[in-house]
């Protein structure tokens, strides 16, 4: 599949793992284009390109990892909050250690710093875009940032897994 060979090609020039950070988590329809354009840009040197896809990316993914948990957002609702209820829903559900909830506080001015990016310096809007080494950076911190939420969900699957399958006796 060219999605793959794109995903190695990007993971030979990086440290970051394409696949670790944007998952294939729904059944919607247009999640693997989107997945798909991001890898494209990312692969043709054009992170300042990607971010306003990267950043619908993190709606979606934060919105679904809400739902699973029985918290739908408001639409209207930008990506810092959604993560912020996000950061709360799992420092509330211990999932995350003590050492782990100050990085959580960092993501969140992340995906701030993400939301004013896309909407001032990408082509969400008639802007002048990022520089590439900027748009790269904040890329990088995002892809980082998502890789780890997605072990934290695997982490948490792994531990409901465990517990379902446990003798209630």
């Amino acid at each position: 599949m060219w999605l793959e060979q794109f995903t190695n090609e990007l993971e030979n020039s990086s440290s970051l793992n394409l696949d670790e950070a944007f998952k294939d988590f729904s059944s919607d329809t247009t999640l693997p284009k989107l997945r798909a354009s991001i890898a494209g840009d990312l692969i043709g040197n054009k992170p300042d390109v990607a971010l306003d896809r990267i950043h619908t990316y993190c709606v979606k993914r934060f919105r679904a990892l809400l739902a699973d948990r029985g918290m739908p957002c408001d639409p209207s609702t930008p990506l810092h909050a959604i993560f912020g209820a996000y950061g709360k829903a799992v420092r509330d559900e211990g999932v995350v250690s003590q050492f782990a909830l100050p990085t959580l506080r960092v993501q969140h001015k992340l995906f701030e710093g993400l939301n004013d990016a896309r909407n001032k310096r990408s082509f969400a809007h008639d802007n002048d875009l990022l520089a590439v080494s900027e748009a790269r950076f904040i890329v990088d911190c995002v892809l980082a940032s998502l890789s780890f939420i997605e072990r934290i969900e695997a982490d948490r699957d792994s531990a409901n897994t465990t517990s379902d399958n446990e003798i209630p006796f």
